[in-house]
């Protein structure tokens, strides 16, 4: 990775008590604020990305204000750029629990059952005999009804009805966090080294934290530049914001949370949605880390799948409904998760090498061993942690429902989504992602209903929980935590430590106070995805356990012609050095997230070609201020107009950060 500079005489390169209490404080702001933000207040969903606002906004602040202050003041009281690793990636780890990421999720899907059971869904019949008692919280007393439209004041919260399914599914998901830590760990040399992946990402963010011997400000927020980048978009959004006072106001539009958004008809055989003109200044800011042959991939790749569904709407074909939470296409959705697959694949085969050397280090064999001091844990923890998580997670599966055949497909597909999709985000640095089809489709047409058990067909439908909107819970800030761990020198056993301490801070923290949201406010009325949409997840499941079909071939067989395809695309870059196009593109080119960010995915890719063509490398450079500010100050905009709806719009904030 990058270095971060220290002085000299401020050298503090290890872990310390303070970063480890300025993380925690950055945790619990991650999972109360937002909460209350969004349930009560209704302004943007924080933790929508993998760089979760909520998480920037308090780190911006921090880096560029707090530490800077007291660069000036009293120099010996701010973090160091490493102390800052520290604070980030505790907040990497404390963001992954809050509202739609997953507490918010079970917790909704944990009392939905019973709150939205009626004759005319028969899930008396069909899906409560099929409910594990020790994963749902039982219905005494009305408590499900009451977490719902909430509880008179006199009566206290039934702690005691959730303690032991929290526990049962927080444990779970604390050995998928594990287990990614684990894989992460392994694979971390073989990513950042061998195929350099640029993890823009936690490039920019640390970019914000750099320390300079001469000045107060890191490097790149010295220059003009930063400062008119981040002074367009706090513009923008504080002249939206003003709207929210004068409605005449004229918005200026940005994403389509922003409204406003120009939709651009293409042919009546391609929808509108595929094409709108909106600028997402968060995409802006990480993509100019991103190669020029990735994003020309990613927009090339975009139109492709674009002209493909526009001939497949245009002859009528179609190989049935997408699935649920798959994308817009089912064919377009299961030839790109077969290019992700061979992707995924293709980069395990080609460090092939570095697993053997893995493996002799683990072993203790003396040939080819590695040197693991650099990572979070040793290699030979790490691969005792992934077997021994590997094993929880099996047992958990089996004994929630499922059957042992389906665990197979299930896990193959919960892999190739978690490890695929972050290495696309090392890779291209789009936090905005998900994936084309959910593992529990891949298992569901992969074996077909007709094999199935209704108390599988459940444990699909539990498994929303921990693969929201397509994306994975914990693989992608598990791979940006092992990437900047190389950073911390000496010991790391400290660093571990602390993000122990924010994973638990963080689970206490959002189960506590979105219970206590619940029952004071009604969980229904705070009008989020995570409280309404269960009832779809559930009635799709029991509409599939009716159903007794063979294994789905022309989705198989899709599946198989992006498995050849991202080959032909691997083997063509590889074999001929004229060839433009990057295959990553072909594994993400169909979902929502792309969709929404396409536009300035585009338009970034136009400003580094530009830039590469008058100035090369050196102007590349002078241009990394400018749109670091971009990125800072969409942050501090999407904080004014949170701000703005605290204040004076509680109730009906406005939605300003999305894809």
């Amino acid at each position: 990775m990058a270095s971060l500079h220290q002085p000299a005489s401020s050298v503090r390169d290890r872990v310390t008590l303070r970063s480890v209490l300025v993380g925690t404080l950055v945790v619990i702001s991650v999972n109360t604020w937002p909460t209350y933000g969004l349930y009560v207040i209704h302004i943007n969903q924080m933790v929508f990305s993998y760089m979760a606002m909520a998480l920037m906004i308090p780190f911006v602040l921090l880096a560029l204000g707090v530490n800077v202050g007291l660069r000036r003041i009293r120099p010996a009281w701010s973090l160091s750029a490493l102390e800052m690793v520290v604070v980030f990636s505790m907040g990497l780890v404390g963001a992954l629990f809050p509202l739609m990421n997953f507490t918010g999720l079970i917790m909704g899907h944990m009392a939905t059952p019973y709150y939205f059971a009626s004759p005319e869904n028969r899930w008396a019949e069909m899906l409560h005999p099929h409910l594990p008692g020790w994963l749902f919280p039982q219905d005494v007393d009305g408590a499900m009804r009451l977490f719902f439209e909430g509880m008179p004041h006199d009566r206290p919260i039934p702690w005691d009805v959730w303690i032991a399914p929290l526990f049962w599914w927080f444990a779970f998901a604390a050995a998928i966090t594990g287990t990614c830590l684990c894989i992460a760990v392994l694979l971390r040399r073989q990513w950042a080294v061998t195929e350099r992946l640029p993890f823009p990402a936690v490039q920019v963010a640390l970019e914000m934290s750099r320390e300079s011997e001469d000045s107060i400000w890191p490097p790149l927020v010295r220059h003009r530049a930063f400062w008119i980048g981040l002074a367009i978009p706090v513009f923008i959004i504080s002249w939206n914001s003003i709207g929210y006072f004068v409605p005449d106001l004229p918005t200026i539009p940005i994403t389509r949370a922003g409204g406003g958004v120009t939709y651009l008809h293409v042919s009546r055989y391609i929808p509108d949605r595929y094409f709108y003109i909106g600028i997402n200044f968060f995409i802006m800011g990480f993509a100019y880390w991103t190669s020029l042959e990735v994003l020309f991939s990613i927009w090339v790749f975009y139109l492709l799948v674009c002209l493909e569904v526009g001939l497949f709407n245009r002859f009528g074909f179609s190989i049935g409904a997408p699935g649920l939470w798959s994308s817009a296409h089912a064919a377009n959705a299961w030839q790109a998760f077969g290019a992700l697959t061979f992707m995924l694949f293709w980069s395990l085969w080609i460090g092939r090498r570095h697993l053997l050397a893995v493996w002799h280090t683990v072993t203790g064999k003396q040939v080819d061993r590695i040197d693991d001091s650099e990572e979070l844990f040793t290699y030979r923890t790490a691969a005792i942690g992934l077997g021994a998580g590997l094993c929880f997670i099996v047992g958990w599966l089996y004994a929630s429902g499922m059957q042992l055949l389906i665990i197979l497909p299930f896990l193959f597909g919960m892999f190739v989504l978690y490890v695929g999709i972050a290495r696309v985000i090392a890779e291209t640095g789009l936090v905005y992602l998900r994936g084309s089809i959910m593992p529990p489709s891949f298992a569901l047409f992969t074996v077909g209903s007709a094999a199935i058990r209704p108390s599988t067909m459940v444990t699909f439908a539990n498994s929303f929980g921990y693969f929201t909107d397509a994306k994975s819970l914990a693989m992608a800030s598990s791979a940006h935590i092992s990437w900047l761990a190389a950073a911390v020198r000496g010991s790391k056993k400290p660093f571990a430590g602390a993000l122990v301490v924010a994973g638990l801070t963080a689970a206490v923290t959002s189960i506590a106070f979105t219970l206590y949201l619940g029952y004071e406010h009604g969980a229904y009325n705070f009008r989020a995805f995570e409280f309404r949409t269960h009832p779809n997840i559930f009635n799709y499941y029991v509409r599939q356990m009716e159903t007794y079909l063979p294994p789905d071939w022309k989705r198989l067989g899709f599946y198989g012609i992006g498995l050849v395809v991202m080959a032909l695309l691997t083997l063509a870059r590889y074999q001929f050095p004229w060839w433009p196009i990057h295959p990553i593109g072909f594994a993400i080119m169909e979902t929502f997230a792309v969709r929404g960010t396409i536009f300035t995915i585009f338009i970034v890719w136009i400003a580094k070609s530009l830039i590469f063509r008058i100035g090369g490398i050196a102007l590349y450079r002078k241009g990394q201020p400018f749109f670091l500010g971009i990125l800072a100050g969409f942050v501090i905009g999407v904080a004014i107009s949170a701000t703005v709806d605290v204040i004076w719009f509680p109730g009906e904030g406005h939605s300003v950060h999305h894809w």
